[in-house]
């Protein structure tokens, strides 16, 4: 049963899907890795060595997985399109994304390459430093897009990351939007190849860092914010969602801009923020909620997702982030 309750503000959807929604669905074409996490006291300069605060966490990651995570705790079929290696590796991430209730069908496997590599390096102040090596990712080809076709045309929300190939992210968008799916782009790691689609996404979600990458316009303060807001709506995408960490995030379409603060929390991991926030704005979107309630959402989820260690966000779900936000 589905149960709608109004705050005065906001509409939330609480409780389970209903069997009327239950066609809903969303497609993560993306990146599935496993991630290194080293505490350090502070982040290495050019040709130093820093000693790591005792040992070292292995977990899953990926960009493209974390959404998915994120997106099926708001009870919609979620499906993942990616590649992983022939390893123990690609054996954890499937299992681990099976787990969480992620489908797997459209997740291939390479004889070739390895399943993806992140490196974290997290110092005292939860902020980190990542590198990946891409691995399996990398090789997601046209063809892997192609077969997952229909899957992708029929989906509400198609979510992109660029951890795998541009071209690959070009056809799902192609296919999403002439199937009439939302079209939704995490242009991270940023690069400039990705213009040149940017007029087939509907809602597009950079960090700081990677919104200058595109426009140029570093986000000093909010009134460079709208600047870079207005140049990134400008180049195509119908709504622009940046993340500005503990500043909270900044959204515009055509109607207008508006901000969203962030919750004060205590942080202990902000790996995985960017994530959550995709995942539940999708979420949120696929259920029909409007572009600032949807955000509110994704906003308070990344809140949550920085309590703790590690870049999945399996300790959220629906009702725990809406009770967050009504406490």
């Amino acid at each position: 049963m589905l149960v709608i309750q109004y705050t005065g503000r906001l509409i939330y959807f609480v409780g389970r899907v209903s069997h009327a929604q239950s066609h809903m669905s969303i497609v993560v074409v993306g990146s599935i890795n496993t991630d290194l996490i080293i505490q350090v006291p502070r982040f290495a300069g050019r040709d130093e060595t820093v000693l790591g605060e005792g040992g070292y966490t292995v977990s899953q990651g990926g960009k493209g997985a974390n959404q998915a995570v994120a997106a099926i705790a708001g009870g919609l079929p979620v499906h993942m399109v990616g590649k992983v290696g022939n390893d123990a590796f690609g054996d954890d991430a499937l299992a681990g994304l099976r787990a969480a209730g992620v489908l797997c069908d459209y997740v291939q496997r390479s004889d070739t390459h390895s399943t993806g590599l992140a490196t974290i390096f997290l110092d005292p102040e939860a902020r980190n430093s990542i590198t990946v090596a891409p691995g399996a990712n990398a090789q997601i080809t046209l063809k892997d897009i192609e077969d997952a076709g229909e899957l992708i045309s029929s989906a509400d929300v198609v979510m992109m990351q660029l951890e795998i190939p541009v071209d690959a992210c070009r056809r799902a968008a192609e296919l999403a939007r002439a199937g009439g799916a939302l079209v939704m782009l995490d242009p991270a790691p940023a690069h400039l190849q990705t213009l040149d689609f940017l007029h087939l996404v509907d809602y597009l979600t950079p960090n700081e860092l990677e919104a200058e990458a595109l426009t140029g316009i570093a986000l000093i303060d909010e009134q460079y914010a709208r600047q870079n807001a207005q140049a990134l709506l400008e180049m195509g995408p119908g709504n622009i969602a940046i993340t500005l960490g503990s500043r909270g995030s900044y959204m515009a379409n055509s109607s207008g801009h508006f901000k969203i603060e962030a919750r004060p929390v205590d942080a202990v991991d902000t790996t995985g923020a960017g994530d959550a926030f995709c995942g539940f704005l999708a979420t949120a979107l696929a259920k029909g909620l409007g572009f600032r309630q949807a955000a509110e959402i994704a906003s308070a989820a990344a809140s949550l997702s920085v309590t703790r260690a590690g870049a999945r966000t399996n300790h959220i779900d629906w009702e725990k982030v809406l009770g967050f936000m009504q406490a």
